[in-house]
């Protein structure tokens, strides 16, 4: 494990900053792509902007404490806007670009925000139509530049940070004294939950949370100063926020994606070293990569199985920590160079491993992945335990598993199965919630996470559920719906699966497919109609998807076994309120919305599965 640097004064995150940026001066800090080039910034110019910046929030009036809102998706300014609110004394809230106009009013009304920064002009109308209804937030600030006349109280990121370096100039002291101010017991932020079951309930985080996480966390893996990641999941979520703070603990230079379509590009152009992802980035990789065997040739298809037989052989062998045989040595020299190598390439060639959290890696990616010499490490954590809790290390792993705890963090399995942590780590409560925060702290400190776990005796942690998610059938068998819906999903064509059976004699399933891999579908077997809505009920679609469930079935018991599924139309989406920003199935709206749908697949007609 890496060893800890020596403690930061103050052990804030701003205390992280301001000593890494004095030690690294004119080397690069991050890259963002503007008018197609990719721009450096250095440690210096991001130390020589944050005063300007930070001032020109106190020149609006900002007191310490104040919530301070982003609304923006994954980009530099966002992590410089957070940066900003923190030395500034106020409390980040970030809000996700893709929340609907409830759950925005909702997050903005319940944190009473007092300023806000806004990404772009539709987001902003998004904003100005919250602010009608609520009276807040009081002022806005504009990463874009605008070419009309804005609404009062509106303003840009360059006009407040001019406000700022005036109030600066003026009496540079105070800045030092205001940022000095923050203790580390302080709000740093309050996480807005994703909100499956209903409205976001808002964690409390401070500065002393943060700052243990990120000392900890960091340690559970060896980095070194030349190390590069991409930031590209959203920053709303502690997930990348907390990489973004690590990476100013390690010195890591870290870019951000232009977005979600040219992130592969991305990975090529910058050749990361380290990458954090989450499940739906490999899955996507994995499904292409068959998709392009599949209409590849008898012979490539020969020589890709024969070369992850041959990964699968090595692997075995690195995981045991024993050299390779030379015959098998040279046999996995020429699959690398076959097959391996352009697997290698989606990621830019120089990842020494990958990191996964947010949700479950189905095992079977897992292991198709270090095959092919790509290692990818789980990890688990929630908003409330500020992201990482445990994690796999590159030197100790067990697929299947989430790993260890990081360094500082305990844990216990309660006897009904739940999950309970408890660290410097864990967050204070839920803002203004004291019954939500009393039941999911008990009196001893223990987090009652709600995931169902089991620990093994080497401390590795596997998480085999949701405990408000399991499925109670109506013979008694208690069902977790997770690893059943990712072997659904392992099909290219599959998109999402919801598991259905609660207080039911067998489970069902509502399957929804990838629109692209359904049209290329059609293509292969030359079905004319290219409506996916149409396609989605061809019998052909259906035959391949059933096919699919049965070979799944053969590998579940037989009361996990999915007895009648259909497939829908569309998609789940985020805007129809179906999945979280975070891409997690939101249960409850699925079944209110397709209750009709379910209950056909309960009824007397149809056969083992049906539509």
């Amino acid at each position: 494990m890496n060893e800890i640097m020596p403690s930061y004064d103050p052990p804030t995150v701003m205390g992280i900053f301001m000593h890494q940026a004095r030690r690294f001066g004119d080397r690069r800090m991050s890259l963002a792509k503007k008018e197609g080039v990719w721009q450096t910034k250095t440690w210096r110019q991001a130390l020589e902007a944050l005063p300007a910046a930070v001032m020109g929030l106190v020149s609006l009036g900002l007191q310490k404490g104040d919530a301070v809102g982003i609304i923006s998706r994954t980009r530099r300014e966002w992590s410089e806007a957070d940066m900003t609110i923190l030395t500034a004394g106020g409390v980040a809230i970030g809000i996700y670009p893709s929340a609907s106009l409830w759950e925005m009013t909702h997050v903005i009304s319940h944190s009473e925000l007092q300023i806000c920064f806004v990404e772009d002009e539709p987001l902003l109308e998004k904003l100005l139509a919250v602010r009608v209804k609520t009276g807040l937030p009081r002022t806005m600030i504009l990463f874009e530049p605008s070419d009309r006349p804005l609404p009062p109280d509106v303003m840009t990121l360059e006009s407040l940070i001019a406000h700022g370096r005036i109030a600066y100039e003026a009496d540079p002291s105070r800045f030092e004294t205001i940022w000095r101010a923050v203790r580390p017991e302080d709000p740093a932020t309050i996480a807005y939950t994703s909100g499956t079951t209903g409205p976001p309930k808002g964690a409390v985080i401070t500065h002393a949370n943060l700052y243990f996480t990120v000392m900890n966390a960091t340690r559970m893996h060896h980095y070194d100063e030349n190390d590069f990641g991409i930031a590209f999941l959203p920053l709303t979520h502690m997930l990348q926020r907390m990489t973004v703070y690590a990476a100013m603990h390690l010195g890591i230079v870290g870019a951000y994606a232009e977005n979600l379509d040219k992130l592969v590009d991305n990975f090529r152009e910058l050749h990361p070293t380290v990458q954090v992802s989450v499940p739906q980035i490999f899955e996507r990789i994995y499904n292409r990569v068959h998709q392009m065997l599949d209409s590849g040739s008898p012979v490539k298809r020969r020589i890709f199985h024969w070369a992850v037989a041959v990964g699968r052989k090595a692997a075995l062998q690195r995981g045991s920590n024993r050299s390779l045989p030379a015959s098998l040595a040279l046999q996995h020299a020429i699959a690398h160079r076959l097959v391996f190598s352009k697997i290698h390439d989606v990621f830019g060639g120089r990842v020494k491993y990958l990191l996964c959290g947010a949700a479950p890696m189905p095992l079977e990616l897992l292991e198709f992945f270090d095959a092919v010499g790509l290692l990818i490490l789980e990890g688990y954590g929630l908003t409330e335990t500020v992201a990482p809790a445990a994690v796999n290390r590159a030197e100790h792993y067990k697929f299947g598993t989430v790993g260890q705890l990081i360094p500082g963090m305990e844990a216990k399995v309660a006897g009904d199965g739940e999950l309970l942590l408890r660290g410097r780590g864990l967050f204070q409560g839920y803002y203004k919630d004291p019954e939500a925060t009393a039941a999911a702290i008990d009196a001893e400190g223990w987090f009652h996470t709600g995931d169902i776990g089991v620990i093994d005796d080497e401390g590795f942690l596997s998480i085999t559920g949701r405990k408000k998610d399991l499925i109670v059938t109506a013979g008694g068998k208690n069902i977790a719906p997770q690893n059943i819906e990712n072997l659904i999903r392992s099909m290219p064509l599959i998109s999402q699966a919801m598991a259905c059976g609660d207080r039911r004699k067998y489970l069902t399933a509502l399957i929804t497919l990838n629109e692209q891999e359904l049209i290329e579908f059609a293509g292969r077997k030359t079905i004319e109609e290219r409506d996916p809505g149409v396609l989605a009920g061809h019998p052909a679609v259906f035959r391949a998807v059933d096919e699919h469930v049965q070979a799944v079935n053969r590998r579940l018991a037989p009361h996990e076994q999915i007895r009648r599924f259909t497939i829908l139309p569309r998609d789940f989406t985020e805007e129809a309120g179906e999945l979280t920003p975070t891409l997690k199935i939101r249960r409850q709206e699925i079944v209110r919305r397709y209750g009709n749908e379910i209950e056909l697949l309960y009824s007397p007609k149809g056969g083992e599965s049906g539509r």
